[in-house]
């Protein structure tokens, strides 16, 4: 059984952003953080039910090991309308999979070991400046 909030209809688990009580990203931050022993959480965008992967082992997973069962990742429904979407990021679909297959090589192990000191370095910096736990409520 996997983890997840109760739900209103049509708004999910996003009604306080939609009524602008809260920033989305504040609502993911929150949703990652409310159950730190769970290797995935559900979060309802409206009646859509996305699944948060907190587990590290996981995420390789699915982004190395079984990419092309998640590819089709529906991010963004705007890219025709929107140029500057259309990149690794936000790319849903084959375009994702060519920009994917493109993007590969610069990163193969050699360079990823190259770069490891310094992604390791900006991490723990910016853990130790953002990613702090919200405080527990009273």
């Amino acid at each position: 059984m996997v983890k997840h909030d109760k739900h209103v209809p049509f708004l999910g688990n996003n009604a306080r952003v939609y009524i602008i009580k809260m920033k989305a990203t504040q609502l993911s931050e929150e949703v990652y953080w409310k159950y730190p022993n769970k290797r995935v959480v559900v979060f309802y965008r409206g009646p859509r039910p996305e699944l948060v992967v907190r587990d590290p082992e996981l995420v390789k997973r699915v982004l190395v090991t079984d990419f092309a069962s998640f590819y089709p990742r529906g991010l963004n429904r705007h890219r025709e309308i929107e140029p500057l979407l259309r990149n690794l990021f936000f790319a849903d679909g084959d375009l994702w999979r060519l920009l994917r297959q493109r993007m590969s090589p610069a990163f193969n192990s050699g360079k990823l070991k190259a770069m490891s000191p310094l992604i390791e370095e900006r991490a723990e910096r910016l853990r130790s400046k953002h990613c702090q736990p919200p405080p527990k409520a009273l």
